[in-house]
């Protein structure tokens, strides 16, 4: 009997110890060396973003960091943005892009630098604008150079028909020089009435017919349209070029 109580004892003694070990492992898997070991921080995924007024403690285990902010992405032709972040200043947005608070309060009409609600977007950058395309040159017209072999226009008041008839009165113009254009000519009297010819050109050994009454103009005859006669015996009669350089002088017989 007292063999039998003693290994009894024994069996009994070890389940009683093996239970303690056990369950002494268990507390300290499960209680005790996480504690030991402190807190983890979650770094795998994202830092949680809080609204205005959200509470990040009570949140054992879980480090709340916040995120870096980044300049946002932007069109060629539209400013560059910064959404304002919790713990945004306007001092450090000022920094992140480069600028001063004053420059940064004028690209925003901000009147006050203390300031700033979550989620509120800032202009922090104007793109350049793409240069003005210039428009190429123009080649400049070419000028005529004279032919110094053509000879210089001579013209000369030949003679005046029946002056003092309307319907016959003309003045012979004629040229004994290098071709001209009349376009711009005058040939005027002493009083200062005159006849401006217009575009033609006479060439050297041409004349060309100048009617006082009214017609159709030709190559060869020019009408002034008058309703009366414009020479007279004794009288002067002037041919100046487009510049009023006088080329010719006639005095009526």
């Amino acid at each position: 009997m007292n063999v039998r109580r003693l290994i009894l004892y024994l069996l009994l003694n070890a389940v009683v110890s093996i239970s303690a070990t056990w369950l002494a492992l268990w507390i300290w898997e499960n209680y005790i060396s996480p504690r030991a070991a402190g807190p983890r921080t979650v770094s795998s995924a994202p830092a949680p973003t809080t609204a205005p007024g959200f509470p990040t403690q009570g949140f054992p285990g879980v480090i709340a960091s916040p995120l870096p902010t980044l300049p946002s992405t932007q069109q060629a032709a539209g400013p560059v943005t910064h959404v304002v972040q919790s713990g945004d200043t306007l001092g450090s947005i000022a920094q992140q892009y480069d600028l001063s608070i004053e420059a940064l309060m004028e690209l925003n009409s901000l009147t006050d630098p203390n300031r700033l609600d979550v989620g509120q977007t800032l202009i922090v950058g104007i793109p350049p604008t793409a240069p003005a395309t210039e428009a190429p040159p123009v080649a400049p017209l070419p000028t005529t150079t004279p032919d110094p072999n053509v000879p210089a226009p001579s013209l000369t008041i030949r003679e005046v028909r029946s002056a003092g008839v309307l319907a016959e009165e003309v003045v012979v113009i004629a040229n004994a020089g290098g071709p001209v254009d009349l376009a711009g000519w005058t040939l005027r009297d002493e009083t200062g009435r005159a006849y401006t010819f217009p575009a033609l050109t006479l060439f050297e050994g041409g004349i060309v017919n100048v009617h006082t009454r009214a017609g159709q103009d030709s190559v060869i005859d020019l009408y002034w349209g008058l309703g009366g006669p414009a020479w007279r015996a004794g009288q002067l009669l002037l041919l100046t070029d487009p510049n009023g350089n006088l080329s010719a002088r006639y005095s009526v017989p």
